[in-house]
């Protein structure tokens, strides 16, 4: 039997959708206020991919981060405190957007909406936890490295540096959305789960490729970026043979 889904108004949509706003709004403006009035602590962890990249050169480089003017490293140290105040209010914002939007939707809907929801959270925290660890040292230090040392001391803006590290946590947490991409297009019937393998090599292609561009010139360092994208085609293409829909069987005599 189909689910009976209660009806409501055009005004009462409106005011649903206002309050669940205001309560987003203010989840996010009292994580990005508690963010900012520890910014001196949230810029000590934000250097830490900086001293870990420096850190892999024989000698160590000891390389200063200096700021050039006054606005720029406050608008950078705002755009900071915004993003991991998203982050932290991430789990109240989609508490809401789900109330608002869970309600029209079917008991199978919302089961399959919930768990893509949720799965796209986690591997963009993943994403996110395995570049500031990991991926952005390693980017750093391959981008320092390309200077001639010898000649050039290298010295580093305060907001350029955040700026960078915020674009390159923000890309690799969509980057880890792999997955989840290859299961929904397999899961609304747009690619059959037999294809993602039939793609392998393509796939293999362009994950080494696009680790290139990323990673350092060496062949450690390319080796070290290309096995995580590799691991998520792989992993993507898993999960589209679970998230696959269930084949209708032929009608016989039609």
């Amino acid at each position: 039997m189909s689910e009976v889904l209660p009806r409501m108004s055009f005004g009462a949509h409106l005011e649903e959708l206002r309050r669940r706003l205001f309560r987003s709004i203010l989840a996010l403006l009292v994580t990005t206020s508690v963010a900012f009035a520890f910014h001196k602590e949230l810029l000590a962890i934000a250097t830490i991919p900086h001293r870990r990249a420096h850190a892999m050169f024989d000698p160590p480089l000891d390389v200063t981060i200096i700021t050039l003017d006054y606005v720029a490293p406050i608008q950078a140290l705002i755009k900071l405190s915004l993003l991991v105040g998203l982050l932290g209010a991430s789990p109240v914002v989609g508490v809401q957007v789900w109330g608002f939007i869970g309600a029209g939707l079917y008991a199978r809907e919302r089961r399959w909406a919930l768990t893509f929801g949720i799965c796209s959270f986690l591997l963009f925290l993943i994403g996110c936890a395995a570049g500031y660890f990991f991926l952005i040292p390693y980017t750093l230090y391959g981008l320092a490295s390309m200077l001639p040392l010898d000649r050039v001391l290298p010295t580093f803006a305060l907001a350029g540096y955040l700026d960078l590290l915020m674009t390159l946590t923000v890309a690799l947490g969509g980057v880890f959305q792999l997955p989840l991409a290859m299961a929904f297009l397999t899961r609304v019937g747009l690619v059959e789960p037999r294809s993602w393998g039939r793609w392998r090599k393509h796939g293999i292609v362009g994950n080494v490729v696009l680790a290139a561009v990323l990673a350092p010139g060496d062949p450690l360092s390319l080796a070290a970026f290309a096995a995580p994208l590799l691991l998520l085609y792989e992993v993507g293409a898993l999960a589209a043979r679970f998230c696959a829909p269930a084949r209708q069987p032929a009608l016989v005599g039609v």
